[in-house]
């Protein structure tokens, strides 16, 4: 046993500097100034790397506090720092209130901000109240969050000592974010030291099986894995199974796609809702600075809780931004930021009927679309003429769009399409072989698989068939 606490505390060791060696130039994002104070009373007196045994110490190379080398450049500046970024400091993090438990000890940190008061970029937290839950669940492909209030959510975000899973890292910062009356209460929880994991985790679990759902952001592929290993390996029972999840990434890419540099979060709450970052600290640092403090080293967590802060503050500002998508404006009647074009295309597929379908395809179309967005609506528009016997409208919807391009992915849906509406509703048996076998030689340029090349092989065969018997002269 005590073997393999060692070599869990040697890997906290190696991979602490491997992070500090190669975490010196991760892109820094932009933001504001976190507001609101922290509330609660100090912590207790073993708060910080002091309450870290000896033993762990040793182990994670500290011998006290010791600063990093540096060297000063004019005007006191350190040679070397990240630009924008505060100095580390030996001190521990400020305002930790120690929680006791059945299950121990742990700190945690709570802000609160006034929601009628508190502008997240140009929006209000407030804004959520105007959301409309139907439009959540559409893009985000959910319907069960159709029936999830946004003010009785909790949203989450996490920090961790490395991006892989298992018993070798650590969730040493759990960022919750709920409604309290006219307030939003962002809480930290955090990890003075490795063992006060199972403590934080438990009170986690409980807060998230009170509320009727979660939001996070690309939470479903990350933060909730890396917390329901944890708590399986701590004892604990994960709440997160039945727990309705919005997680904000896939909608918000559907939105954007082809738009924005990327898909980061921070993209999204500088572009959406014109929040801007300031001395944010790198994601690719936040490790290492809990590790430092482990290490009794000078450490930057004061901007990993700044960041996280703002991170659950945005899931709220950008769930009320989803909410109104459909609509396209704000509660006040102000357009959403963000590009109108890709807002459609990514309504028009995430439509509820075929009629509101059609009709944002169109809006999509009149807006520009352009590239494999319009390409794909333009497959769906003329299958949808196609399919409710509109056929004079499919006929001219497949021919446009063929005339756009006939050698791309979408052309093998369309001459197949186009076959269809020549053979079922028009007659045509020699136009509707024609765009068979043109789907087929297309097909394979394209490198389709083997099945999806008899399956057109097959259709060719079929018409080819059909139409020489047609011709056939009749039996006496």
């Amino acid at each position: 046993m005590q073997d393999g606490f060692r070599s869990k505390l040697a890997r906290l060791r190696r991979e602490g500097d491997r992070l500090r060696a190669s975490s010196s130039d991760g892109p820094a994002a932009e933001g504001a100034a976190r507001g609101g104070a922290a509330s609660g009373g100090p912590a207790s007196p073993n708060t910080g790397h002091r309450g870290i045994p000896a033993s762990l110490k040793a182990r994670l190379g500290g011998g006290g506090a010791r600063p990093s080398p540096r060297a000063s450049g004019p005007g006191g500046r350190e040679v070397g720092c990240i630009d924008g970024l505060r100095a580390a400091s030996p001190a521990p993090p400020e305002g930790l209130v120690e929680h006791r438990r059945a299950e121990g000890t742990f700190a945690a940190r709570e802000t609160r901000v006034d929601v009628a008061a508190w502008q997240h970029g140009s929006w209000s937290l407030g804004e959520v109240d105007a959301a409309v839950p139907a439009t959540i669940a559409r893009l985000a492909r959910d319907e069960g969050l159709g029936s999830m209030p946004l003010r009785e959510a909790v949203y989450l975000d996490t920090e961790t000592s490395g991006l892989s899973g298992g018993a070798g890292v650590y969730v040493y910062m759990v960022g919750l974010g709920w409604f309290e009356g006219d307030e939003f209460v962002s809480w930290q929880g955090f990890l003075r030291e490795p063992g006060e994991e199972r403590a934080m985790l438990a009170a986690v679990a409980e807060r998230l099986a009170a509320a009727p759902g979660m939001v996070s952001f690309f939470g479903k592929s990350f933060d909730r894995h890396r917390l329901e290993d944890k708590m399986r390996i701590a004892g604990i029972e994960p709440p997160f199974a039945g727990l309705a999840h919005l997680d904000l990434y896939h909608p918000f890419r559907r939105l954007t796609q082809g738009t924005l540099p990327d898909g980061r979060l921070q993209t999204m709450e500088r572009e959406l809702l014109d929040f801007h970052r300031t001395d944010d600290l790198p994601g690719s640092l936040a490790p290492a600075a809990w590790f430092d403090f482990l290490a009794g080293r000078p450490h930057r967590l004061e901007g990993v809780f700044e960041h996280n802060h703002h991170d659950v503050l945005s899931l709220a500002a950008l769930a009320a931004f989803l909410g109104r998508a459909a609509l396209e404006e704000r509660a006040d009647g102000a357009p959403l930021a963000g590009s109108g074009c890709q807002r459609a295309v990514a309504l028009a597929e995430t439509a509820a009927d075929e009629e509101e379908e059609l009709r944002w395809i169109g809006v999509a179309f009149a807006r520009g679309a352009a590239g494999d967005g319009r390409r794909r609506l333009q497959v769906r528009q003329a299958h949808l003429h196609r399919r409710s016997g509109r056929t004079e409208l499919a006929r001219a919807a497949y021919r446009e769009a063929l005339e756009e391009c006939a050698e791309d992915r979408h052309a093998v849906e369309l001459f197949t399409g186009g076959s269809m509406v020549l053979e079922r509703q028009v007659g045509d048996l020699a136009g509707a072989h024609q765009l068979a076998e043109r789907a087929l030689e297309v097909g394979v340029r394209l490198g389709l698989t083997a099945k999806q090349q008899e399956r057109l092989r097959e259709r060719a065969r079929r018409l080819a068939k059909r139409r020489a018997g047609s011709a056939a002269p009749e039996s006496t």
